[in-house]
């Protein structure tokens, strides 16, 4: 019996090493799962982290640069503002020309032009006082002996200065023509004044 009773032991004590193994190998495949998951759940953590950086890196960035532009847009409608103010006052200067400027404005412009035979000089609506019988005359002396200059009766709506014609050759001379050309070529010069620009 004891032979029986000592297989027995041995049975048992072998189960007991057995389930033993086997709970300890358990226990380690739980802490194993277990670190496995924390492991996950600590590296999606970070990468929630991150990303939730980036957006709001990638948000203040984008509120930054609508600021900018906002504060550039300002900037550039009141450089254009002070440009149009600019201008209108120099047309404003322009058309209170004295009447020897304006002819001098108008000789000068003749002898540039290269016309031969019937010219219309039509005087611009805001220029017409200096149309006179007298100016006319000076102007007609001013022209190249080529030219038959002829002094319109029309006048060019709501402009200063005056316009060549010939056929379909039209020469500008209006203020706001001279103006407007020129407010092309001067404005960056202008605005590096007046802002201190380089």
């Amino acid at each position: 019996m004891s032979d029986i009773t000592n297989l027995t032991d041995k049975i048992t004590q072998d189960a007991q090493k057995k389930r033993d193994q086997y709970l300890k190998k358990a226990q380690k495949d739980i802490e194993k799962n277990e670190q496995y998951k924390k492991d996950q759940i600590e590296r999606q953590t970070e990468e929630n982290l991150k990303q939730f950086e980036k957006e709001k890196q990638a948000n203040l960035s984008l509120k930054v640069s609508d600021i900018h532009v906002k504060a550039r847009s300002k900037l550039l409608a009141a450089k254009q503002q002070l440009l149009e103010e600019l201008f209108a006052e120099s047309l404003k200067k322009i058309k209170a020309m004295s009447e020897e400027d304006f002819n001098q404005y108008v000789s000068s412009n003749l002898n540039q032009v290269q016309l031969n035979g019937d010219v219309e000089l039509v005087v611009g609506q805001d220029s017409i006082n200096y149309a006179t019988e007298e100016n006319k005359k000076v102007w007609q002396e001013a022209a190249a002996p080529e030219m038959n200059l002829s002094v319109s009766e029309r006048t060019i709506p709501k402009r200063g200065g005056f316009l060549l014609r010939q056929g379909e050759i039209v020469y500008n001379f209006t203020f706001e023509a001279i103006l407007s050309t020129s407010e092309e070529e001067l404005s960056g010069e202008l605005l590096s004044l007046i802002f201190d620009e380089e």
